[in-house]
């Protein structure tokens, strides 16, 4: 009896030391996102402004009215062209489609982000100076990256079930002319949720943010979008407007996310002439630094102040 009882609190006691260690990991991570964020908000604006190409205020808005002018234009006069494109597709070209859209999902590239945005932030309190400089490096640049990513894909989700714009293959069983502009507001259905294309949003604003950080691989990830977000063309899961207004929502909020980094020198940089270049991140070697163990019982209760985010590692520890 004595030893069933000593091994129950053993037990008990295991399982509260393992729920002390995930609740002061949460409250880490919590603190954590609430500093990064009060950080980004209260940094100084620095001077030159960022500048992105010939996007000024007036010829953003030009844009804006062009892409609309566009869309409207696919809607009218190429959506219709293109109901029932699986059905009448190559058997290859179908499947192949249904491989490469996956690349599309949102979970693909937030979930990796997100753990890794996680694991950054927590490093930040535990360990000596240099690590916790490294993991406020990285934790800046997988925060970019998921902000370009993450609140527009949202965003569109919720657009997209409120217009409640019935897909290609659902468009199909609808009778009547013009089946492709059925719109049931609010219906909150997968089948009536065409316009925008969440795919095309999520793939473009991926592209354009890991270009803007790696522009060496600008061109591959900017050509590899368009194949990714025309699969849904294909698929019939989306009209071409939807894949237009999507890339472009993408697109806008990426680059409206690079110019809010890039203002406050977090991440990037801002030459003489307004140009955004990306900052000069980790070499591997420091990176190796945040592979030690965490744990973040040894934070204690009192968190240290935020490591500044605004630079990288010494010049001589990183690398371009």
């Amino acid at each position: 009896m004595s030893t069933e009882v000593g091994t129950g609190a053993a037990q008990s006691g295991s399982l509260a030391a393992i729920l002390r260690t995930v609740g002061d990991g949460v409250r880490l991570l919590l603190v954590s996102i609430w500093r990064g964020l009060a950080y980004l908000r209260d940094r100084r604006i620095g001077v030159p402004r960022p500048r992105l190409g010939f996007l000024g205020r007036w010829e953003a808005l030009a844009l804006a009215v062009l892409t609309a002018g566009v869309v409207a234009a696919l809607m009218l006069l190429v959506d219709p062209l293109t109901m029932g494109l699986r059905l009448k597709a190559p058997s290859w070209l179908v499947i192949f489609s249904d491989r490469l859209t996956d690349l599309g999902f949102s979970g693909v590239v937030l979930w990796p982000l997100g753990i890794g945005l996680a694991y950054a932030l927590m490093i930040t309190h535990v360990g000596d100076e240099m690590t916790r400089r490294i993991a406020a490096s990285v934790a800046a640049r997988l925060g970019f990256l998921f902000l370009a990513i993450a609140p527009v894909g949202l965003l569109v989700a919720i657009v997209k079930h409120s217009l409640g714009r019935a897909r290609p293959h659902a468009a199909m069983h609808i009778k009547g002319p013009s089946p492709e502009m059925t719109f049931d507001f609010l219906i909150w259905k997968s089948s009536f949720a065409s316009f925008p294309s969440g795919h095309a949003t999520t793939t473009f604003a991926a592209a354009v943010a890991f270009a803007t950080l790696f522009p060496r691989a600008r061109t591959i990830l900017l050509v590899a979008a368009f194949p990714i977000a025309a699969t849904r063309i294909v698929l019939s899961s989306h009209y071409p407007s939807d894949v237009v207004a999507g890339a472009v929502l993408g697109t806008a909020a990426a680059l409206w996310t690079v110019k809010l980094f890039a203002a406050r020198r977090v991440v990037f940089a801002v030459d003489a002439g307004g140009t955004i270049v990306p900052m000069a991140g980790p070499s591997a070697r420091r990176l190796a630094r945040l592979l030690a163990p965490v744990n973040p019982a040894r934070a204690g209760s009192s968190l240290p102040p935020p490591q500044d985010m605004s630079t990288a590692v010494p010049a001589q520890e990183a690398r371009p």
